[in-house]
């Protein structure tokens, strides 16, 4: 019971104003993209975390809570220039809960489309929400940030948007994934995320001209049992 008001908060802190009429993929999991980005993206999860370990009891019975994953995916953006951004992502992720986690990864992104082609390194923390967690298979809520460097600014003016970006940016990520035993150790990744990159307007919203994209990622996760 606990576990579904706690996430049940987590997602009315999540679901903000009310989105102005917009197609679907501007708002593809029910959140508009803005209430998750940015500071948001790392707040409302931190907050949930903190909230979720100091009310509810520890579970000492809990093994294996650390793992190592490695996934790939592809995201597609909703405006021009209608980059395409590739992604893989390395990280580790520690159960705190048998229905939460937090983790780090470190990322690699590669956008590309007629005017942009460049090479970005991103590191971000995030937070995991396990809505079903059996023994042989897991559904759960993702969100976090992290900062990102790209090798060229991005992105780049285009003809519709006349604002250049800038090296060093944001780069929110959410989305739902399922993880899959394949044996005892080793679990199949996959699942759609939203992906944002912007500077947070720290250099001005003339600086400020955004990414946003929504995708896929499939992976396999590797589960660092501990030894007797």
């Amino acid at each position: 019971m606990k576990k579904i008001l706690f996430l049940i908060v987590l997602l009315n802190l999540c679901i903000c104003n009310t989105l102005r009429a917009q197609a679907w993929y501007y708002n593809p999991l029910g959140f508009s993209p803005l209430e998750l980005e940015a500071k948001n993206g790392f707040l409302l999860p931190a907050i949930a975390v903190g909230l979720c370990v100091l009310v509810t009891k520890h579970d000492t019975a809990l093994a294996n809570r650390l793992s190592f994953y490695n996934e790939g995916g592809t995201s597609w953006g909703y405006k021009y220039p209608y980059t395409t951004l590739y992604q893989n992502n390395t990280g580790i992720n520690y159960h705190l809960r048998k229905w939460m986690s937090v983790g780090f990864e470190l990322s690699v992104y590669v956008p590309r489309d007629s005017v942009n082609s460049t090479i970005g390194f991103a590191a971000r923390p995030f937070a995991r929400f396990y809505v079903f967690n059996k023994k042989k298979w897991r559904v759960y809520f993702e969100s976090g940030v992290g900062i990102i460097y790209f090798t060229n600014r991005f992105p780049l003016p285009t003809t519709q948007d006349p604002r250049l970006g800038t090296h060093l940016n944001f780069d929110p990520k959410y989305g739902l994934g399922a993880e899959v035993n394949l044996d005892p150790k080793t679990s199949l990744l996959f699942g759609i995320r939203h992906a944002h990159v912007s500077n947070g307007d720290l250099d001005g919203v003339q600086r400020n001209p955004s990414f946003d994209s929504d995708g896929f990622f499939i992976g396999f996760s590797y589960q660092l049992v501990k030894s007797n």
